[in-house]
């Protein structure tokens, strides 16, 4: 079998060729190889373990008759693959010149061009051709798609996620809660006097302040928690599996963490405090998300309100449980 060049200094588009005979091995790949690095596979269950692993394969080339996974059972796998490179990608089937049969079979599990054997040199390589620009259309189509979505949910200054994609994220996480008895906390983050920040030092150093503060927050939650800007100033934390003692420690931690934090700009150092009020699902009388939202929001005004620069983790303004 011929892998990928493991240092990536090989340009050439990639091509899958799953094929047992090594002749036909040997014909496309003398005929393939100035244009194209040929990936060869000996049947299609190794094919399938390359194709997973590779995500630069640009077209699969697949004979029909093969040990362990034929090339019919290859195509219905690509073809029903969750992940969108695979599912898309395009399969050039071989076969036989008189059988139909297994022609029309490939073509109802998806193939996309077909080439008789014994195949033709020209018509080869301009099949492949064809198929390799189908492919890089389809990817650009999808990285395109996936930029659009990213831009969608991402706030553009700080790079968090934004409201709209917090609150879907809160509401798939409450739903989830809600069927498996799990645990779920949301800290909203206010940054204490704010508009005096952008009235001394300018908004470019207010703009500063968010990124840094957003660069806090990332970098002491866990992987799977969200962090998001929602508002000018406003900053949100979703936490799934965090009861609220756990909630209410890293809620220090963050107002710790942000009034030791000095903000260099290029005018001027800058220290600021944040205020923090905290939610729990399961420890306060809520249905949706929205509840949650609004229970945390009216802590978060508790806390501005007895000073700033602290947490709230219950109705009567404490910042830490008896």
């Amino acid at each position: 079998m011929v892998h990928s060049d493991p240092t990536g200094a090989d340009s050439r588009p990639r091509i899958l060729l799953a094929e047992d005979s090594q002749t036909s091995k040997a014909m496309l790949s003398k005929n393939l190889s100035e244009s194209y690095q040929l990936i060869e596979a000996k049947d299609g269950e190794e094919a399938w373990q390359i194709l997973a692993a590779d995500e630069h394969i640009d077209v699969v080339i697949t004979d029909v008759n093969m040990p362990r996974m034929t090339g019919q059972q290859l195509l219905v796998k690509i073809r029903k693959s969750p992940i969108a490179r695979i599912a898309s990608i395009p399969v050039i089937v071989m076969t036989a010149a008189n059988d139909s049969v297994d022609k029309n079979l490939a073509f109802l599990n998806g193939a996309n061009d077909f080439l008789t054997k014994p195949v033709d040199v020209m018509e080869l390589q301009a099949r492949v051709n064809v198929h390799y620009k189908l492919s890089r259309t389809i990817r650009e189509l999808e990285e395109s798609r996936r930029a659009l979505v990213e831009q969608a949910s991402t706030d553009p200054l700080t790079r968090l996620r934004n409201r709209r994609s917090f609150y879907e994220q809160g509401t798939q996480q409450v739903a989830a809660v809600k069927r498996y008895m799990g645990e779920l906390s949301v800290l909203l983050i206010d940054i204490d006097h704010f508009k005096q920040v952008n009235d001394k030092f300018g908004h470019q150093a207010g703009d500063e302040v968010l990124v840094k503060v957003a660069s806090l927050l990332g970098g002491i939650v866990r992987n799977g928690d969200v962090v998001a800007r929602i508002g000018g100033e406003e900053f949100a934390v979703l936490l799934p599996e965090t009861n609220r003692l756990g909630a209410a420690v890293l809620a220090e931690r963050i107002r710790i963490r942000v009034e030791k934090a000095e903000i260099v700009t290029a005018d001027a150092r800058i220290r600021v405090t944040i205020s923090i009020g905290m939610a729990s699902f399961s420890a306060e009388s809520v249905d949706t998300f929205d509840e949650l939202l609004a229970v945390s929001d009216r802590r978060l005004y508790l806390a501005k309100n007895q000073g700033r620069n602290r947490i709230c983790v219950n109705d009567e303004g404490k910042s830490r449980f008896a």
